[in-house]
C-alpha cells in the first residue's frame, strides 16, 4: 500500500498528468454548456411580432413553457388531441408553409410549436412499410392513434425485416427486446438531442486524452534508465508493475468519474431534471430497443465509457511494457482510438465492436448502436453490437494487464 501511494502521488506531480488532467476537467464544463448555449428561439407578441431574441437558459425554459401541456404519460387520447390541434392550425396554409417560412408566425407559435415535439415520432411510426418514409402529420387520421403502441411494433418487424432480412433471429431477439420497453412513453420536452452527441464527444475526447496520460507509465523509465534500478529492489518486477497499474487505473477512474458526473451535472441542471424521465423512444427512433429512460441512457452511457477507457488504458500500459519509446506509445494508442471510426466506415463490424476503443467515436458509439438495429452474425446465431462492446472490453481489461505485467517482467529479465 505505501508503494502504491507513493506511485500515485508521483503520477499526479507529473507535468503531462496535471496538464492533462486540468484540460479534461475544463472541458467536461466547457462541453456540457456549449448545447445550452446554442439553444435559441425569438418571442412573439400576439400579433406575431417578435419581441425579444432568447438564448441559453432563457430559451430553455421559454420553450418548456409553451410545451408543458404536453408533460407525462404519452397516450393516445393526448396524442389525438394534439394532432387535431395540429392539422386544423396547418390546414388553411399547408404542411410546406411551415418550413418555407410562408406560415403566420402567431399561429405557429401558439397552436403549432407547443404540438410538434409531442408529435414527432408519429411521422416514423407510421412510415412507409416498403421503403420507410416518413409520413406527413397531415396524412396520418387521429383514428389511427389508437392503435398507436401496437403500430410502434409493426414498424418494428417491417424495419427489422429491411435491415435483418437473411437474418431471423435477430427480427426475433430485437422484437423480444422492444417487449420490455414500458408503455404508455413518458415525455417531459426540453433536452436536446445535440446534449447526447456532446456527450459521445467528450466521452471520446477524455479517453484520448487519459490515454495519453498513461503511455509514459513503464516506457518513461525505460528511456530514463531508472527501471534499471527499479527492478533490482525488493519490490521489483511483478509486484512493482501491479503497483503502476492499479496506480494509474486508479487515478484514470477517478479523472473519468469526476468529469464525466460533472458533464452530466451541468448538462441535467441546465435542460431540467425532470426531462431525465422522458423515454428515449420519445428523443430517438420510436423503436429504440432499450427500455431506458433518458437518466438511465446517460447512466449506460457512462458505464460504457468507463469500461472502454478501461480497455483501452490497458492496452496502452501492454503498449508502454512493450516499447521504450514514449512517442511509438502514443502514437499507436492514439491510432487504435481512432480505427474503430475507420473500420466501421469500412463496413468491418466485427473487427470494429471488439477493439478497446470499439464503444467510443461517431456512428460507431455506444449510443448510436443502442438506438440502432445493428447485429453481428456468426453462422445462425446473432448478436446485438451493444453487448459485442460491453462484452469485449470487459474480456479485454484483464487480458491485457495481465499482458502488460508479463511483458514488463519479461523485459525486466532481458
Amino acid at each position: 500500500m505505501r508503494i502504491y501511494l507513493l506511485e500515485v502521488k508521483r503520477v499526479l506531480k507529473s507535468r503531462r498528468s496535471i496538464v492533462l488532467l486540468l484540460i479534461a476537467l475544463v472541458m467536461s464544463a466547457v462541453m456540457a454548456w456549449l448545447p445550452v448555449m446554442f439553444e435559441d428561439i425569438n418571442q412573439y407578441d400576439e400579433n406575431g411580432n417578435k419581441v425579444a431574441e432568447l438564448n441559453g437558459l432563457d430559451a430553455i425554459a421559454y420553450k418548456k413553457s409553451l410545451r408543458f401541456a404536453g408533460n407525462g404519460e404519452v397516450t393516445p387520447e393526448k396524442l389525438k388531441e394534439a394532432l387535431t390541434i395540429y392539422q386544423s392550425a396547418v390546414q388553411p396554409y399547408g404542411e410546406d408553409s411551415i418550413y418555407s417560412g410562408d406560415f403566420p408566425t402567431g399561429i405557429y407559435m401558439e397552436k403549432v410549436f407547443p404540438v410538434e415535439a409531442l408529435l414527432g415520432r408519429l411521422p416514423e411510426a407510421f412510415s412507409d412499410p416498403k421503403t420507410g418514409q416518413g409520413t406527413s402529420l397531415m396524412e396520418i387520421s387521429s383514428d389511427k392513434l389508437d392503435g398507436f403502441y401496437e403500430q410502434t411494433v409493426q414498424h418494428l418487424k417491417e424495419i427489422m425485416q429491411m435491415e435483418q432480412k437473411e437474418h431471423p433471429s435477430a427480427q426475433e431477439q430485437a422484437l423480444q427486446k422492444y417487449t420490455e420497453v414500458k408503455t404508455p412513453f413518458q415525455f417531459y420536452p426540453g433536452y436536446s438531442r445535440d446534449a447526447f452527441d456532446y456527450i459521445v464527444l467528450f466521452i471520446f475526447l477524455l479517453v484520448i486524452l487519459c490515454t495519453a496520460a498513461a503511455t509514459p507509465t513503464f516506457s518513461n523509465e525505460y528511456q530514463t534508465g531508472s527501471d534499471s534500478i527499479l527492478r533490482c529492489t525488493k519490490h521489483g518486477r511483478s509486484r512493482l508493475a501491479t503497483v503502476k497499474i492499479m496506480a494509474a487505473l486508479t487515478i484514470f477512474v477517478v479523472a473519468f468519474i469526476i468529469c464525466i458526473s460533472l458533464h452530466l451535472l451541468i448538462s441535467n441542471l441546465a435542460f431540467g431534471t425532470e426531462c431525465m424521465k422522458t423515454s428515449m423512444q420519445m428523443l430517438f427512433s420510436v423503436i429504440s430497443l432499450p427500455a431506458f429512460n433518458l437518466g438511465q441512457l446517460q447512466i449506460v452511457l457512462a458505464i460504457g465509457g468507463l469500461l472502454s477507457l478501461l480497455a483501452t488504458i490497458s492496452f496502452t500500459l501492454f503498449l508502454s511494457a512493450k516499447f521504450k519509446d514514449s512517442i511509438s506509445v502514443i502514437l499507436i494508442a492514439i491510432v487504435m482510438c481512432l480505427l474503430p471510426i475507420f473500420t466501421y466506415s469500412a463496413g468491418a463490424n466485427w473487427l470494429t465492436f471488439i477493439l478497446p476503443s470499439g464503444g467510443i467515436g461517431m456512428q460507431n458509439s455506444l449510443l448510436y448502436q443502442l438506438t440502432g438495429f445493428a447485429y453481428l452474425h456468426i453462422g445462425q446465431v446473432s448478436v446485438w453490437s451493444p453487448y459485442v462492446i460491453m462484452t469485449a472490453a470487459i474480456i479485454e481489461i484483464p487480458v491485457f494487464l495481465s499482458l502488460a505485467v508479463r511483458t514488463y517482467c519479461k523485459h525486466q529479465v532481458a
